[in-house]
């Protein structure tokens, strides 16, 4: 008993000296409250994620779900546990702070706490939760101005709107959703009392985690109302014999998470995290819903297809571009998001042979070779001790610049690569949108996909929509437009396009990657000869990452397979044209009968 009363006459002590200081260090933080008498509540709401046709995507944030009026029985609840002199404070409550200390002493346990209602309600609406002298000064400063703007009714209903409860959940309506799928109004005493209970450390008395300190907790809050003769005594002891039949969590599973992932990342710096995390915006993309959908069910077919024949695959990535503008149409970035979270779409991976054409139209374009231009293709080691090999040992020794690139051929391609410098490349494959050139990327083998970090699926998507637009590459983005929560345009993307490489070196390059479908599994299996596709197809080492990126006229796709932590994929007859190509194939096939693609030519 002599340690109770030492341990209250402490605390009491400090609460006195830490008024004295309050007293001292006021008018310091009195000058960033003046807006207080201006504000008006809003209800934080989620983002809203929308396709380019206005559908929801997704809604990222926390489950909020706001009411203009709570039931009497929820709100006694709660005032009875969390602030009893409500109603007769202005907003911070000396008696009250110490009342709940005595009661915390008696009980051995915080079972009370110090703060108002509305001190609590600052700190959610303007406050950080750091613990410091200086945070507590303005919360409660901030609290009594709060109390002269708004009525304890409107202050008490903004409390039970704002208040996190856990499982993801802000405000008591979406609390009774996700604990016991009901409205609030049809919650019973004893859920009442779990609720209210829950409010003073959610994550502590989750019912996932830690049941018998909750129902220890909701039987504390029972108990707290028979005191004070809110319900009687035969009420509260049925009540803590009642059974609580807590639900599971409200599934809130996202659909294409690589792609809201992504797409949030990107809200990020345009218009600020502090911004995004209150919520309330809506996020229109330029991805297309049918095509997501399309894409999603080829990747998903194509997953288990590879699987059966024995290759160890375990990621899919698929990115889709409208080259005209550079609006992303659909990303995909990998099977199964609860295994691997890691967004291949996004990802560096060597691209293999799927380089060449970027070069080859480098070249091109300087004038330094023509469609005829003869090139030597016999294996040998070159000025930087490079010797690449080509893939058939029956590879001729002599081939044209045509026919090196429709055939995929190593040493010519180098050859190429040679005759425009190290320099050039480097700078062209900059300008082509490719931002993961190191300085340790100067050497002949570049050419064949051998970068230190690699190329992503997005920025190689990008990088071909040179040849589909006549020369012009934009900027690949996934936001069209961010508005906030009163309708008002906080970002609007800006046109950004560039041109790369010449009409006529874009349009032999297209003539060329066109052929190079043909000849290819792509063209064996095509669907409609009017309707001529172009590409190019990319293997690493060991079957390492498996490329192919394919196009018509009005959209670049980029297909990547392979397995996130740089596994060789193994199986007989892994390449990216006969595991990259067959799903761009089957992928743009299914939006063309769809009627998702034009009848326009590549060529």
């Amino acid at each position: 008993m002599k340690e109770k009363w030492l341990r209250l006459y402490i605390i009491l002590l400090l609460f006195v000296i830490t008024g004295a200081g309050i007293t001292w260090t006021i008018p310091q933080y009195l000058p960033p409250l003046t807006g207080i008498a201006e504000w008006e509540y809003q209800p934080k709401e989620q983002t809203v994620l929308l396709f380019r046709d206005g559908a929801e995507m997704a809604r990222t944030g926390y489950l909020r779900i706001h009411r203009e009026q709570y039931p009497e029985r929820l709100k006694t609840a709660v005032v009875m546990v969390e602030d009893q002199r409500f109603y007769q404070h202005p907003g911070i409550d000396f008696r009250g702070i110490t009342r709940a200390v005595w009661e915390n002493v008696k009980a051995g346990e915080k079972v009370q706490g110090a703060s108002t209602i509305t001190q609590q309600l600052v700190r959610t609406l303007f406050l950080n939760q750091e613990k410091t002298y200086g945070r507590k000064i303005r919360e409660i400063i901030m609290a009594v101005a709060l109390e002269e703007k708004f009525s304890k009714a409107e202050i008490l209903n903004m409390y039970l709107n704002e208040v996190f409860m856990g499982r993801g959940s802000y405000g008591m309506q979406g609390a009774a959703l996700n604990y016991f799928r009901k409205d609030v109004n049809h919650l019973d005493w004893a859920e009442i009392c779990m609720l209210a209970g829950l409010i003073q450390a959610p994550e502590h008395f989750s019912p996932d985690r830690n049941w018998e300190g909750l129902k220890n907790r909701q039987e504390i809050v029972i108990d707290i109302l028979v005191e004070n003769r809110v319900i009687s005594a035969a009420q509260g002891k049925e009540l803590k014999e009642r059974p609580l039949k807590i639900q599971p969590p409200l599934n809130q599973e996202i659909k294409h998470p690589y792609l809201v992932s992504y797409t949030i990342a990107q809200a990020v710096p345009r218009i600020g995290t502090e911004r995004l995390l209150r919520g309330g915006y809506k996020i229109y993309t330029t991805l297309d819903k049918d095509m997501m959908e399309i894409a999603s069910q080829t990747v998903a077919l194509h997953s288990q297809s590879i699987k059966a024949r024995g290759i160890k695959a375990g990621d899919i990535a698929l990115v889709s571009i409208s080259p005209e503008n550079g609006a992303v149409r659909t990303l995909i970035g990998g099977v199964n998001y609860r295994e691997n979270q890691i967004n291949m779409a996004i990802s560096p991976r060597q691209p293999g042979s799927s380089i060449k054409p970027l070069y080859y139209a480098a070249a091109l374009n300087e004038g330094l070779v023509k469609e005829d231009t003869m090139l030597n293709n016999q294996p040998r080691v070159f000025g930087d001790g490079y010797q690449p090999a080509n893939y058939s040992a029956a590879a001729p020794f002599r081939v044209s610049l045509r026919e090196a690139l429709v055939d995929s051929h190593n040493v010519a391609s180098i050859e190429v690569m040679e005759m425009l410098g190290i320099d050039k490349v480097i700078k062209y494959l900059k300008s082509f949108g490719i931002t993961t050139i190191t300085d340790n990327d100067r050497h002949l083998a570049i050419g064949l996909g051998g970068m230190c970090q690699g190329v992503s699926p997005l920025e190689m998507a990008n990088a071909y929509c040179a040849f589909a637009n006549q020369g012009i590459i934009n900027h690949p983005y996934i936001i069209e437009r961010i508005e906030d929560s009163l309708g008002a345009t906080v970002f609007q993307q800006q046109p950004a396009a560039k041109r790369v490489i010449s009409i006529q070196a874009a349009a032999l390059i297209n003539d060329i990657l066109v052929e190079a479908a043909a000849v290819g599994t792509v063209r064996a299996a095509w669907f409609q000869p009017s309707l001529e596709g172009a590409g190019k197809t990319g293997t690493t080492s060991n079957s390492t990452d498996l490329w192919y990126i394919g196009y018509l006229r009005e959209l670049v796709t980029a297909v990547w397979v392979g397995n996130s932590d740089g596994e060789p994929v193994g199986g007989s007859g892994a390449f990216g044209g006969t595991i990259s190509a067959p799903i761009w194939r089957d992928y743009t096939r299914s939006l063309y009968y769809r009627h998702l693609l034009s009848h326009e030519p590549t060529k």
